[in-house]
């Protein structure tokens, strides 16, 4: 019986040591897992920290808070998919002062990205721009005192070689927009102007973030996604516009002249929106007309929106004066957003006596405006020519000749390059 017994407590303490031994196993294995993860992150803050402690040194200098938000944002983007053309970051919330004015804030540039946006998201009833946008170098692409030289916000054309142009609630600004401005990879900083409708400075809260657009091919052509949106105006709608001949007259007209840009509309979609966008008789207001017909895309699928109305009084003209073909949201318009202030495109189907239609050429020559191309030449004899090396002043010919007629048909190089860096455009 005892010797029973003993055989019992002996199988009972063999089970319980290879139970152990299990146990210390999966102990072991792991640690050990957990001490190769953690020698894996240690070994990629490492080399963020090495990057930027060898980053050269700004003439602005770069404080510590900037440089660990850097650290973060190049520790979240090596452990990611392999880049695409257009990639965005977010650079997060700032606030303005009462100067108006956001804190410098930092983003490092890869070497393959040819060409950025630059946008700032706030409350609808203040416009946006540049203070400054420098390397970490020295090299202005917007020059820090600018603001300090004028009484007018709205753009810097002169002593900006790459043109901006204020916008409200929602601004754009694309570099390079011109061949005398060159990217170069490294650190960078911007600084966030905001002001009312006196053009005045205010503190306010803003989102910053950059889109990283990669160059394509020229062979490669690009396609340019498009929601077409019926008010309603001339009977038109979603339905019956596919058997609309002038509408599709106007879209292979616009078709042929960007296909000299290597760039295709689609794909085109067609939708309703709301009827009371049929006459859009104010612009500029935060609750305008032309805002609350770009508001009625909201929910449309991530493309230009491109509204049809019966009439677009021109900016501040009296009602039954001036009639404007078409309008902008801006220059560039809000990259990849649809149903704000600001997002789309709007087009008149009216045409005035005796004028012909130039339904076709409003329509690529706003869209061209929305992916960042300025008229070539403004009107008047002091008007602003672009800063474009290869187009002619005052050349009725060029599509974005101030003008439009029906002879403006032509895009140079310069302004086919602008158009393929935008972040509408999708590769194949």
């Amino acid at each position: 019986m005892s010797s029973q017994l003993g055989k019992t407590y002996a199988l009972i303490e063999m089970k319980r040591a290879t139970h152990t031994t299990v146990q210390i196993s999966r102990l072991q294995a792991k640690l050990s897992r957990q001490v190769k993860h953690l020698s894996i992150r240690l070994g990629l803050w490492l080399i963020v920290l090495l990057c930027a402690c060898s980053a050269p040194s700004a003439s602005d200098p770069i404080d510590q808070a900037d440089q660990q938000a850097l650290s973060d944002v190049a520790g979240a983007d090596s452990q990611g998919p392999a880049p695409l053309r257009v990639q965005r970051i977010k650079l997060g919330e700032h606030s303005t002062d009462a100067t108006g004015k956001s804190p410098k804030v930092v983003f490092d540039l890869p070497a393959d990205v040819t060409a950025i946006v630059v946008h700032v998201d706030g409350p609808d009833e203040f416009h946006y721009t540049l203070a400054a946008l420098t390397r970490d170098a020295g090299f202005a692409m917007i020059p820090q005192a600018w603001l300090d030289q004028t009484s007018l916000p709205d753009a810097c054309v002169g002593p900006c070689q790459n043109r901006i142009v204020a916008q409200r609630g929602y601004a754009a600004f694309l570099f390079p927009n011109t061949p005398l401005i060159e990217l170069r990879p490294g650190l960078h900083q911007i600084r966030v102007y905001a002001f009312d409708d006196a053009r005045k400075p205010v503190a306010t809260q803003v989102e910053i973030g950059v889109d990283f657009v990669r160059s394509t091919e020229v062979s490669t052509t690009l396609k340019l996604p498009m929601n077409l949106c019926f008010t309603g105006a001339k009977g038109w709608n979603a339905v019956n516009s596919v058997d609309q001949q002038r509408l599709q007259q106007a879209i292979d007209f616009a078709q042929t002249i960007l296909s000299a840009a290597n760039i295709e509309f689609g794909p085109i979609r067609r939708f309703d929106v709301d009827p009371q966008g049929q006459y859009i008789a104010t612009q500029k207001p935060v609750d305008s007309d032309l805002a609350k017909l770009f508001e009625s895309g909201a929910g449309l699928p991530k493309a230009i929106n491109v509204f049809f109305t019966d009439r677009i009084i021109a900016a501040g003209a009296p009602p039954g004066a001036n009639v404007a073909l078409g309008v902008a949201g801006g220059i560039p318009g809000p990259p990849n957003e649809v149903g704000h202030i600001r997002a789309g495109v709007a087009l008149s189907l009216h045409i005035p006596q005796g004028q012909p239609d130039l339904l076709g050429v409003t329509l690529v020559h706003e869209v061209s405006h929305y992916l960042g191309l300025f008229h070539s030449s403004e009107p008047g004899p002091n008007g602003a020519h672009d800063t474009l090396v290869d187009t002619a002043e005052d050349d009725p010919k060029n599509l974005m000749y101030w003008s439009l007629s029906e002879q403006s048909l032509q895009l140079s190089h310069e302004q086919i390059q602008v158009l393929r860096r935008s972040p509408w455009l999708v590769a194949p």
